[in-house]
């Protein structure tokens, strides 16, 4: 599994980011403004055995979104799940993931971030990604049902 990490630098998308690492997923910090913090982080999860890259990315600005997900395809061959836990700027996110993430995929946001529009929410949906808001300390539940869904 590759799993972007928006804020996964610092606070809960640090622990996101470093969980997740340990389930074995490639992940894909993304940050803007602290490029230290976002360095050590990897540095962290690349001692722990993990596969992780950073990037930097304005995720108000569609052009850096793209980039984002070229990135992190070329980094790791694709890309399963975004992980919201920045407050702002998620509609481009969104949109985007829309046609990169792959099928049966999931977005996990926290309350705060921006919610997904309609139109965005039906091409989700069409491709089978799975959308979900959980609180900061809920995102690793939601993902853990995601992957692990339960047999009729």
């Amino acid at each position: 599994m590759v799993a972007i990490v928006t804020g996964g630098s610092s606070g809960t998308g640090r622990e996101v980011a470093r969980a997740l690492a340990d389930w074995r997923w490639a992940i894909v910090i993304v940050y803007l403004e602290h490029q230290r913090t976002a360095e050590a982080t990897v540095e962290e999860i690349l001692a722990a055995g993990g596969s992780v890259v950073a990037v930097r990315a304005n995720l108000a600005d569609d052009l850096d979104v793209q980039r984002l997900f070229a990135e992190s395809i070329a980094a790791f061959a694709g890309v399963d799940v975004v992980v919201q836990t920045t407050t702002c700027s998620a509609s481009v996110l969104y949109q985007n993931a829309a046609r990169y993430v792959r099928s049966r995929g999931a977005i996990v946001s926290v309350p705060t971030a921006d919610p997904v529009t309609a139109e965005v929410a039906r091409q989700l949906r069409e491709r089978g990604i799975s959308i979900g808001w959980a609180p900061p300390e809920d995102v690793l539940a939601f993902l853990e049902r995601w992957r692990t869904p339960t047999i009729p």
